[in-house]
């Protein structure tokens, strides 16, 4: 089968397909058609369309347009924030702890402690206060590209 042959359009490219013979009508001439798949920007949508020319001995008979419907734009999903799956509630187990027995050696690093954690006391931090030198600031220079050089120019 033959190939389409392309044709630039000013509002954009046809693709012309090879003309089809379909036949002899009753008076015998030849029934022939041709399709013509273009394309139309309108903006930024392409429109696309089919046109079908009919020939009946070599004349034209009809032109059918056949329209390529706009598929309908589709609208964004929102976006949601993934919820974090709630946690089954359980029983909490039951525990009582054994009580605590201390020997003679455990009681007495305790009062050990206790004495030691009585006796201190917070010591007071001096604050030693420098004197700060005394010298002028000059401001900051400002620095700026020249774009015709590539120098900088500083300024105050």
């Amino acid at each position: 089968m033959p190939k389409d042959k392309i044709v630039k359009l000013k509002k954009g490219d046809a693709r012309v397909k090879p003309i089809k013979n379909l036949g002899k009508d009753e008076d015998g001439n030849i029934v022939q058609s041709q399709t013509i798949k273009s394309t139309e920007k309108v903006g930024k949508h392409t429109l696309k369309h089919k046109r079908v020319n009919r020939y009946v001995g070599g004349k034209l008979v009809s032109t059918d347009h056949i329209p390529q419907p706009i598929k309908v734009k589709k609208t964004r999903r929102l976006k949601t924030t993934r919820l974090p799956r709630k946690l089954k509630k359980v029983k909490v187990p039951e525990y009582t702890s054994p009580e605590v027995t201390l020997d003679e050696d455990d009681l007495k690093e305790l009062a050990k402690r206790e004495r030691i954690a009585a006796n201190k006391k917070k010591k007071k931090k001096i604050k030693i206060r420098l004197p700060k030198s005394k010298r002028n600031k000059r401001p900051k220079r400002r620095k700026t590209k020249n774009l015709i050089t590539g120098k900088y120019n500083y300024t105050q």
